[in-house]
């Protein structure tokens, strides 16, 4: 199961806005995963999991409390992208 971790904070401008903001693991996971893909899938399929992460990372921007808080620790969230993998 591949990784992301991302630090949520509020939006200064924006009352019910959250800045994603990805840290160097979580951006080296995203890497090894695009470079997986190019070499695996086609680029429509690439495509459709752009659009897919695109549409999730506006939601957790919009509201990180539509996801169920990490086993780990209370102040986490994780937000299942498909069955490989999970936004932290």
């Amino acid at each position: 199961m591949v990784k992301f971790i991302l630090t949520i904070q509020p939006e200064k401008s924006m009352k019910s806005t959250y800045k994603i903001i990805w840290t160097d693991e979580a951006f080296k996971n995203l890497e090894n995963i695009i470079t997986y893909l190019e070499k695996f899938w086609t680029e429509k399929e690439i495509r459709k999991f752009a659009r897919l992460l695109d549409k999730q990372l506006i939601l957790i921007r919009k509201n990180s409390a539509l996801y169920s808080f990490s086993k780990k620790s209370n102040e986490i969230r994780k937000s299942l992208l498909t069955k490989q993998i999970t936004l932290f």
